[in-house]
């Protein structure tokens, strides 16, 4: 099963993470949430999550996937974080998959890596940066996938699940879960 790394850091949207998680979870993915810091995380809205591992426990690690979860601070946390960046890049490098919903697509941008890419990200989060966001609920663009927002967080994590492992992966997940 493929295997993710969800940074997590203060501030981030626990609505955004917590989906995620849970959703690539129930398709039997391998997911590593890892604070950016040692101990609990504090998200936006108050929700304290207790990370599997820190970041720099699983810096030497390889993911078939990154997840950056939006939210402010937290988005700004990744952007700005050495390791985060690092890591980034080196699965760029590689070709590996990577996402980002929210404000989270401002750490992919700090890397260097949305240049000439299709992607959609929270309103405003990329005007600094330069970025176009196509205003989309969810962008793949190769191995890129960015979600806009809380709101998609549902169909953001459905479709990294088919992007990594089919369709009819994602409608095991998805079929229990009752949507409209």
């Amino acid at each position: 099963m493929p295997t993710v790394l969800v940074p997590l850091a203060t501030g981030a949207e626990e609505l955004e993470a917590v989906t995620v998680i849970d959703l690539l979870r129930r398709a039997q993915f391998e997911v590593t949430v890892a604070g950016l810091e040692p101990g609990p995380v504090t998200c936006s809205r108050g929700t304290v999550i207790q990370p599997d591992t820190t970041l720099d426990q699983v810096l030497d690690a390889t993911f078939d996937l990154i997840v950056l979860p939006g939210g402010l601070p937290g988005a700004d946390h990744l952007r700005d974080d050495a390791r985060v960046q690092g890591l980034l890049r080196a699965q760029a490098e590689r070709d590996g998959f990577l996402a980002a919903i929210c404000a989270g697509p401002k750490a992919l941008a700090a890397a260097g890596l949305l240049q000439g890419r299709r992607v959609t990200a929270y309103t405003g989060a990329l005007d600094a940066a330069g970025v176009p966001s196509t205003g989309a609920s969810v962008e793949v663009d190769g191995r890129l996938i960015t979600g806009r927002g809380p709101g998609a967080a549902m169909d953001f994590a459905l479709t990294l699940i088919e992007q990594l492992a089919g369709r009819a992966a994602r409608d095991a997940v998805e079929g229990p879960l009752l949507r409209p």
